[in-house]
């Protein structure tokens, strides 16, 4: 198993030890097959689909059924290691819980979505205050136009006149 210091968040090894708690208390099997996939769950630094998962189990030749997949992805979630995001459409993503806060910017063009930080927008929202409301984290998605989208569609404008 990974043992690596997570750039953005907490160790491997806590996580992994999280997540094992976590079937021992859910009565959860404690297979091989799910912890090769929260393995590889670490390895990504941004959001990822499960399909992005399925390539890059097989990319390390380690295959494993879809069912799996999805399966243990929603034990990643119910255990607070992974978050859901809805990424417009049918179409649904992950990311770790650990990660900083970040804002996605989703091109409506091609579907390439961006993570940045805005620093003065996490303070503003860190500081912000709600009745009867405590907030565990936030999600901002901005919708928009990518700037090679932006450059491919002047082209074709320009080709087309």
């Amino acid at each position: 198993m990974v043992s690596k210091k997570l750039a953005e968040g907490q160790s491997s090894a806590v996580i992994i030890e999280k997540f094992a708690s976590f079937l021992k208390e859910k009565r959860k099997r404690n297979t091989p097959e799910r912890y090769k996939i929260l393995d590889k769950v670490l390895e990504f630094s941004k959001q990822f689909t499960v399909e992005d998962l399925s390539r890059a189990m097989r990319d390390d030749a380690f295959l494993v059924s879809r069912s799996t997949l999805y399966y243990t992805v929603d034990l990643l979630v119910e255990a607070q290691i992974l978050r859901k995001i809805n990424t417009g459409g049918s179409s649904i993503a992950y990311e770790r819980v650990d990660q900083v806060q970040h804002i996605h910017l989703k091109c409506e063009v091609c579907g390439k979505t961006k993570l940045v930080r805005d620093t003065a927008f996490m303070a503003y929202m860190n500081a912000r205050k709600f009745a009867a409301f405590r907030t565990r984290y936030y999600n901002l998605t901005v919708y928009g136009t990518c700037n090679d989208c932006m450059r491919r569609l002047k082209r074709n404008r320009g080709n087309n006149k």
